[in-house]
């Protein structure tokens, strides 16, 4: 449900925290945040800004902010991985802290997927940053089987993703589509496929199973990841509903070929795709393999067969849409 806009006094007076990480793209994202702050000054009135010092800060100051209520709305200045750093710091123990105060997004990252999807369902964003307008929509949750448990908003997925990725953040070359698409080709060129069988509960709550060799499992609550592709354009924010989409097969040019087809939203025919909607996945694998939510990777310290249980947490986070 809509929450009500607050009054102009409200807004006034409103207590804004921005969260910045001032190392985001080698510091690019501080640059240009700076370059912006008169803008937001201007639009957001007052609001203080908080210089994350390394991974799992944004969490840790998330968790703090919402425990003593000390702002009324959260904003991440950043990139995917940011806003899930973030996006984590509302739960405790899976049940979240509190949701009546929003997280809203200043995008500055590589990709901006998640912002994609928030931008796409929302009527004016400005707006809804300025009046502090949100609705709770559906988060995630994925559990292994060695007591691992991560929740995120937009993407996870298993398989290839998480190794580009590791790639990705390990190179210099990390701006925009065009460098999602260039580590993409050097992980394809060295995975192999897995060995799953994947069992979900679909729509009408009944049990499916599928044997394959799977590249990438997506498993979905936005549309975009990887710099603008749609693994999951039917994708809605608080349908209650994951949206899964499976990579299978060892073919792996027409991947590469075919490659646009993910990026104008026509998953449906791209080579060894398959999609469904599902209210929970699992994943059980044979062998190790990558996990990654909203665009970073998860360590993991456990080899050998690994199973992921993917859940929706319906109409639960509080965001500025």
């Amino acid at each position: 449900m809509w929450q009500s806009a607050p009054s102009a006094k409200h807004v006034f007076t409103m207590r804004r925290l921005i969260i910045l990480n001032p190392a985001s793209r080698h510091g690019a994202a501080k640059k240009t945040f700076v370059a912006q702050k008169a803008k937001w000054k201007e639009l957001l009135g007052a609001f203080e800004v908080y210089h994350t010092t390394g991974p799992g800060d944004a969490t840790r100051e998330v968790t703090k902010v919402l425990r003593n209520r000390t702002a009324d709305q959260i904003l991440v200045a950043g990139g995917d991985g940011s806003i899930n750093e973030a996006a984590r710091g509302y739960w405790h123990e899976g049940k979240l802290i509190r949701d009546d105060v929003p997280l809203g997004i200043i995008n500055l990252g590589t990709g901006g997927d998640f912002y994609k999807s928030v931008t796409a369902a929302s009527e004016n964003y400005e707006e809804a940053l300025v009046e502090n307008r949100f609705t709770r929509i559906d988060s995630a949750l994925v559990r292994d089987n060695h007591h691992m448990e991560r929740t995120f908003i937009n993407i996870s997925s298993v398989g290839l993703a998480g190794d580009m990725l590791g790639r990705l953040k390990a190179s210099s070359f990390q701006k925009g589509a065009a460098a999602y698409f260039y580590h993409t080709l050097r992980s394809l060129i060295a995975f192999e496929p897995r060995e799953v069988t994947v069992m979900w509960e679909d729509v009408e709550g009944a049990t499916q199973t599928r044997e394959t060799e799977l590249l990438n499992g997506f498993v979905c609550n936005g549309r975009y990841s990887g710099g603008g592709m749609q693994w999951a354009p039917l994708a809605e924010l608080n349908d209650g509903l994951l949206r899964v989409t499976l990579i299978t097969g060892r073919r792996k040019l027409p991947l590469i070929l075919q490659s646009g087809k993910l990026y104008s939203g026509k998953i449906e025919t791209f080579p060894g795709a398959e999609s469904f909607a599902a209210k929970r996945v699992r994943f059980c694998f044979k062998s190790p393999v990558s996990l990654e939510t909203d665009g970073e990777p998860v360590a993991r310290e456990n080899e050998g067969p690994v199973e992921f249980e993917f859940s929706v947490v319906a109409k639960s986070f509080p965001l500025v849409l």
